[in-house]
């Protein structure tokens, strides 16, 4: 703090008389000086006292000033308004959350600035506080100044101004106890409304933070009820299909098992109405062939009969006229015997030619019927090997379709012991 407040004793040079001027500056309230923070004292002789001869008590005293007030704080002592904010809600019942941290920084930002409001009301606490100290030391300087050298006048005057002094040291120390104590009552007050302020923001903070959670626990429950009924409708619908799955494959089954054992009944009379037909047919030929072997047998035999006899018979006639030759060459023994000799064996070499042109042709008419009934027999044969070969294709065909009823009766099997295990 300055000089300024102190009171400056000004001696001017007396101009048709002799002045003594005192000029008194207010110790505080620096921040409005033209409010009434100035006052000169001009006396002459008993000048600038009262008739009682004591000073004006209205020239020494000083305004007090107030403590400063920031932004738009209340007054100290008054509770500020605490609105429970309202924020929109979003889907399902919940808040947004934009808007909700929004708040939250705002309030953040609200409590930061009282912060600094009760830090700056503590640093003009601590000026006032060291200007206080100032005042009071300066004016311990001046306490006890010697006035021994002055006159009566200038004692009066001396006097007066100490007297001025003290008042506006004392009004001085008054007004700086006052804002000092004002400033704690502000500093205190500002301090209480921003607990209080904080203590509300927690707590609506807390209600709100149980509020979203009791809406999400809400929520939640809520959604896992409607997961619950989906996974109900899903298993139900799913065990719908399945056992319209199931009764479809059972009846495709049995109409599969019915419809194979048809074919194979059909198959098997089929392959039986075959079989006896070859069977018939095999008989039939076997018995035509064997007919025809023993006609073709008894007519070669006969034929061979026929031609042995016919050799036979003509060997008797050859052996006659060898005979009768040989009667006449005994006849004519002499004249003849040659001639009768070869006749016999002309007759003889005839015979036997005869006999065997006779076998030879009954050896071919025999071989011919052999070979003939040969290829007859390889041609049953061969007729018998495909009638076979037929039946043992048509046996299985019968053994595919007994499998394949076998493989469905098995896949009918497996599918009830898995329905049995899944119940």
């Amino acid at each position: 703090m300055s000089d300024q407040g102190l009171s400056i004793f000004e001696d001017e040079p007396e101009q048709g008389g002799s002045e003594d001027r005192t000029q008194v500056i207010p110790a505080v309230g620096e921040d409005s000086p033209g409010s009434s923070g100035s006052t000169s004292r001009s006396s002459s002789g008993t000048g600038g006292r009262t008739s009682g001869g004591q000073a004006d008590p209205a020239a020494s005293t000083a305004p007090v000033p107030t403590a400063p007030r920031h932004g738009t704080r209340p007054a100290p002592g008054q509770r500020p308004a605490t609105v429970p904010p309202s924020f929109p809600t979003v889907r399902r019942g919940g808040y947004d959350s934009a808007v909700v941290d929004a708040r939250v920084r705002q309030l953040v930002e609200e409590r930061d600035q009282i912060a600094g409001e009760l830090e700056s009301t503590a640093s003009r606490t601590s000026v006032l506080e060291a200007e206080l100290s100032k005042v009071k030391a300066d004016l311990a300087e001046r306490d006890s100044p010697s006035y021994a050298g002055l006159g009566g006048r200038a004692s009066a005057m001396l006097r007066l101004a100490e007297e001025e002094a003290a008042e506006v040291r004392e009004t001085a120390e008054r007004e700086a106890e006052e804002i000092i104590a004002q400033a704690h009552r502000d500093g205190d007050a500002i301090r209480a409304d921003a607990s209080r302020e904080a203590e509300d923001m927690r707590t609506v903070q807390l209600k709100e933070l149980d509020e979203a959670r009791a809406r999400t626990t809400a929520d939640t429950e809520q959604e896992r009820a409607l997961a619950r009924a989906e996974a109900a409708d899903v298993r139900a619908s799913a065990q719908r299909d399945a056992d319209q799955l199931k009764l479809a494959a059972e009846q495709e089954t049995t109409e599969l098992r019915s419809s194979a054992q048809r074919h194979v009944e059909q198959a098997r009379a089929a392959a039986d109405r075959e079989v006896t037909e070859a069977r018939r047919a095999l008989a039939v030929e076997k018995e035509r062939l064997a007919r025809e072997a023993t006609d073709h047998h008894e007519s070669t035999m006969a034929e061979t009969k026929r031609l042995v006899v016919e050799a036979e018979q003509r060997a008797s006639s050859a052996e006659e006229r060898a005979r009768q030759a040989t009667e006449q060459a005994t006849s004519y023994r002499e004249g003849a015997q040659t001639e009768a000799d070869a006749l016999l064996s002309r007759a003889r070499r005839e015979a036997e030619q005869i006999v065997s042109s006779a076998r030879t042709q009954a050896e071919s008419i025999s071989s011919t019927g052999l070979a003939e009934a040969e290829r007859e027999r390889n041609k049953v044969r061969a007729e018998v090997d495909r009638l076979r070969k037929r039946r043992d294709g048509i046996t299985a065909q019968l053994a595919s379709l007994a499998e394949l009823v076998g493989k469905f009766s098995g896949d009918d099997s497996e599918d009830t012991d898995t329905d049995s295990q899944d119940d």
